[in-house]
């Protein structure tokens, strides 16, 4: 199962960086020429101050995926190197512990990356009238905790091990 899980989180990781190179070819044609893009929203159902604003509400959406991408990117290696780790019977290691506390920050780095998003959406919504689909989830918030903890019980249990190794 874990040979399984490690291509996995590989195949995820390519997509990571191919959706991120998208948006970033999406934003680097926005700032190159908005104006297709503001015709084919001013369609006569938004007037073209609201299209500015869509416009605006796409290009932060292009430019909030780039540190989401590099977030998304250092947890999955590290969790690629704690499965490789694991299958060669060293799953409790100070290694595993520092990688954990690392991916305890980056996904910080996506919850806060995701309210700023959500007030941009917010402030657009409001400017628009449309609902740009954004909503507040704790999920993420509960998890950075839980993997700080994790990584501390990590790291209990590399010791705890190096002693039981020291006396046998």
């Amino acid at each position: 199962m874990l040979p399984s899980l490690l291509w996995i989180f590989r195949i995820a990781n390519i997509l990571n960086w191919v959706v991120a190179a998208l948006f970033a070819l999406l934003g680097i044609m926005l700032v190159a020429d908005i104006g297709p893009f503001r015709d084919a929203m001013d369609n006569g159902r938004f007037t073209p101050a609201q299209a500015d604003v869509l416009v605006t509400w796409l290009l932060s959406a292009c430019l909030m995926i780039l540190p989401v991408t590099g977030a998304v990117h250092v947890i999955l290696t590290r969790l690629i190197a704690m499965i490789r780790d694991t299958m060669a019977g060293a799953a409790f290691s100070d290694t595993n512990a520092d990688r954990l506390r690392m991916m305890a920050w980056m996904l910080l780095v996506i919850n806060i990356v995701d309210l700023a998003f959500g007030q941009v959406s917010i402030w657009a919504s409001a400017q628009t009238g449309e609902y740009l689909g954004w909503s507040l989830s704790l999920t993420g918030w509960f998890a950075v905790p839980l993997l700080l903890v994790l990584a501390r019980l990590f790291r209990v249990g590399a010791t705890m091990q190096s002693d039981l190794e020291g006396t046998v």
